[in-house]
């Protein structure tokens, strides 16, 4: 499957996102066809991750059994030179689930509908046992820690190296203090690859979900399929409730409204302050889409029904771990929420009982 070039191309159509270490456009082949192409920017690119997760991705696609082939876009061709990339197939007339969800496309049955579905075929059929020797531990340390010598290395963030810190009410230590304390503690982090692993989407989000933009059919919240599958930080492997945390994390409006700036933060310019917050700006027009219509509790049932009871501790741990990897490659506001995210969920990691 594998060029040593990318394959050459006729024209590009459109842009389809201009990510933080990719770009994914609608290309046109010398031959008319059409297709979609993601390819990597480099080392131009932010953050750490970027080339590897692109082969990462390509690999995942080309090894999915005959059974998932429907619940994912078809992979054409992938690339080293001269960077990265992938060719897959072009579903005209999708769009993904952020956008139906802005534009109110979905009532409250529907999204229901598409939650069932969804869990149906990520935790009942996606999520097969894996031989991989990757340790989820060790990446989720090594991401803290990345995110930790990022905030201590910015102006911007300097003031979270307080010894005591108060975030949205709740004390908390700097970042760096609860990764020794994490590592000290051990049993949250054997916790967390002691679960037999699973093959992971990864990066389980409404954006990386498609539906066809318009549809008559019943069926229609059920015609799902999957992009862009392994993580920020390059995983696709490990504990189950990874992908209801990811998921979860864009349901509920926080990720969105990170991305998009409709955050309120509190404290952070102010000198020698103790007293941080952060909280979602509901008042937004983006952010009806996450308050008229529950995007997330039916996923979760399925999530339990599959693997029981959610282990609080360890989703606040993997709440801190995504944050942390994008600490390291955003800027501005959107940079400064996921930071006080993250050491608001280690905090709250620390302080409850693991299964």
């Amino acid at each position: 499957m594998a060029t040593s070039t990318r394959p050459s191309l006729a024209a590009v159509n459109s842009l389809l996102r201009d990510g933080y270490w990719d770009r994914t456009e609608i290309i046109t082949m010398a031959d008319g066809s059409q297709r979609v192409r993601k390819q990597s920017k480099g080392y131009h690119s932010a953050g750490p991750w970027g080339m590897d997760n692109l082969r990462a991705e390509a690999l995942y696609l080309q090894d999915l059994e005959p059974h998932l082939i429907d619940l994912f876009q078809r992979l054409i061709a992938s690339w080293e030179q001269p960077a990265p990339g992938y060719d897959m197939s072009y579903k005209k007339e999708y769009v993904d689930l952020g956008q139906l969800a802005r534009a109110k496309a979905f009532s409250q049955q529907q999204a229901d509908e598409f939650q069932s579905h969804l869990g149906k075929r990520v935790f009942g059929q996606l999520h097969t046992l894996s031989n991989t020797t990757c340790s989820l531990s060790a990446n989720i340390l090594d991401t803290l820690k990345k995110a930790a010598h990022t905030i201590a290395s910015s102006a911007h963030l300097d003031c979270l190296l307080t010894d005591q810190l108060t975030i949205n009410s709740q004390g908390c230590r700097p970042l760096l203090t609860n990764i020794t304390r994490l590592e000290n503690q051990r049993h949250l982090l054997q916790a967390v690859d002691n679960q037999p692993k699973v093959r992971l989407h990864g990066d389980l989000f409404l954006e990386n979900i498609l539906l066809p933009r318009f549809s008559s059919l019943k069926q229609w919240p059920t015609q799902l399929v999957l992009i862009d599958p392994v993580s920020v930080a390059g995983i696709s492997t490990g504990h189950p409730l990874f992908d209801l945390v990811k998921y979860e994390s864009y349901a509920c409006g926080e990720l969105p409204a990170m991305r998009r700036g409709h955050v309120h933060i509190t404290g952070m310019k102010q000198v020698n302050t103790q007293q941080l917050g952060f909280a979602v700006d509901w008042s937004h027009a983006d952010m009806k889409a996450y308050t008229q219509i529950n995007w997330h509790s039916y996923l979760r049932q399925s999530y339990v029904k599959h693997y029981g009871k959610v282990d609080e501790a360890m989703y606040a741990l993997l709440e801190a771990y995504f944050a942390a990897a994008m600490v390291t490659c955003t800027q501005g506001v959107e940079q400064q929420a996921r930071a006080l995210r993250a050491l608001l969920s280690l905090e709250r990691a620390l302080l409850l009982p693991t299964h």
